[in-house]
């Protein structure tokens, strides 16, 4: 990945530490896990950056909402916005996956030209 948020902010959007692959090696070339809650929905991130991988599965009630397996990831940041906190994942093909938790729980897709 081109870009990479730093650990905090990783932890201030996940309001989680995350779970680490391997312990003592730096975020960047680990596999991260946060597990946190928003609004009765479980969310579920794994980010492997050396890789350009993210996996997101959303859940309520123990029911999946959403299982998502991004593996062309070039960059990701964290970015505030206004009223709202999102992680944007840039894929190759100009398109952009995005999670925001705060202050609810939203999933999107822009499709650049």
């Amino acid at each position: 990945m081109s870009e990479f948020p730093e650990d905090y902010e990783l932890v201030a959007f996940f309001e989680a530490e995350p779970e680490v692959l391997d312990p003592g090696v730096p975020w960047f070339y680990n596999t991260l896990t946060f597990l946190t809650a928003r609004d009765g929905i479980e969310v579920h991130c794994a980010i492997c950056p050396s890789y350009g991988q993210l996996t997101l599965r959303l859940r309520l009630g123990g029911q999946d909402l959403l299982n998502v397996d991004l593996r062309c990831v070039v960059g990701m940041r964290v970015e505030n916005r206004a009223d709202r906190e999102i992680l944007l994942a840039s894929v190759q093909r100009q398109d952009d996956f995005v999670l925001q938790l705060k202050p609810h729980v939203q999933v999107g897709w822009s499709t650049g030209i």
